[in-house]
C-alpha cells in the first residue's frame, strides 16, 4: 500500500520490564523491517530505547529526571542501541545509519535542508536511517514532548505516505486500555475533538509521552495527508499489514 514509511518505536516495545532490552522483540521487528526493505518499501525508523541501555549498562545511579544524568544514559546507551541494530539488519544484508536530531535542527533553515539532503542520500543507497533525539545536546526547552513528535516531523519533512507509532497498546480506546468495557477505536478522523474526552493523558512506564501526545502528533501529520496507523509494536507480524491491509489497530485519516 505503501512505497515510503516512517515508523517510530516506543521504548515499552523495545524493553523487558525490568526495563533490560529486550532482543527478541528488537530481532522481531528488524525482521519485519526487512520484509518491508524486501518488497521495495523506503522507511525510516524512529526508535526510543537509548536511555533505557544506558540505565541497563549503568545500573545504581539516581535517576531523578535530571537532564544530566538522561544525557550520561543517552550517550553511553546510543552507542549499545545502534551495536544491536547493527547487527540485526547485517543479518539481512542491510545496512542502517544513525541520525540524531533536536528540535533547533526543524526550526533552523539551513540545519533542515542538510537533514533532508541526508535522508535522501541515504534512502537512495538503501541504507536504514535510525532516527533518535539528540539528548546529549538537547536543552529541556528545546526538547521534543517524545519521538512521537520527532516521528511526525520526520515523517513531514519525507512527504512519508504513513506514519507508523508502534506502542505497548493496540491504539486508541475508548476508555482505559485495561478495562475490560473499553473498546478500540479503529479509525479516526483528524481534527474531531470528541476524540479527546476519549484518550487517557497518563504515561506507560518507560516513555516520557502518552496516547494524548500521540493523538495530538498524529492529528497534525494526518491534516498533513499523511495517514498515521498507531499499534502494538509487539504483535507479531504487525509491520506486513502495512502492505495487505487490515490494520489491527488504530488509523488516524485526514
Amino acid at each position: 500500500m505503501y512505497k515510503r514509511l516512517v515508523i517510530k518505536v516506543g521504548t515499552n516495545v523495545l524493553t523487558r520490564p525490568d526495563g533490560r532490552l529486550d532482543i527478541t522483540s528488537i530481532s522481531g521487528l528488524v525482521d519485519q523491517i526487512a520484509g518491508l526493505k524486501r518488497a521495495g518499501v523506503e522507511l525510516v525508523l524512529v526508535s526510543s530505547g537509548a536511555v533505557g541501555a544506558g540505565r541497563e549498562l549503568l545500573p545504581g545511579r539516581p535517576d531523578d529526571g535530571a537532564v544530566a544524568q538522561r544525557q550520561v544514559y543517552s550517550a553511553i546507551g546510543q552507542v549499545r542501541l545502534m551495536e544491536l541494530y547493527r547487527q540485526l539488519f547485517a543479518g539481512h544484508g542491510l545496512l542502517c545509519a544513525q541520525v540524531l536530531a533536536t528540535k533547533g535542527d526543524f526550526r533552523d533553515d539551513l540545519h533542515y535542508d542538510n537533514m533532508l539532503n541526508c535522508f535522501g542520500a541515504l534512502l537512495r543507497d538503501e541504507i536504514v536511517p535510525v532516527v533518535n533525539e539528540n539528548d546529549v545536546v538537547a536543552v529541556t526547552e528545546l526538547m521534543f514532548t517524545d519521538n512521537d513528535e520527532l516521528a511526525g516531523l520526520v515523517a513531514r519533512m519525507l512527504q512519508a505516505e504513513a506514519l507508523v507509532i508502534l506502542s505497548s497498546v493496540e491504539g486508541l480506546y475508548d476508555g482505559p486500555p485495561e478495562d475490560a468495557d473499553s473498546a478500540l477505536i479503529t479509525q479516526v478522523t483528524a481534527g474531531d475533538t470528541a476524540m479527546e474526552a476519549f484518550v487517557q493523558s497518563r504515561k506507560t512506564s518507560g516513555g516520557r509521552g502518552g496516547m494524548a501526545t500521540k493523538l495530538r502528533i498524529a492529528t497534525e501529520t494526518a491534516l498533513e495527508g499523511i495517514p498515521v496507523l498507531i499499534g502494538n509494536g509487539r504483535r507479531p507480524g504487525i509491520l506486513a499489514t502495512v502492505l495487505t491491509g487490515g490494520w489491527p489497530g488504530t488509523t488516524v485519516m485526514q
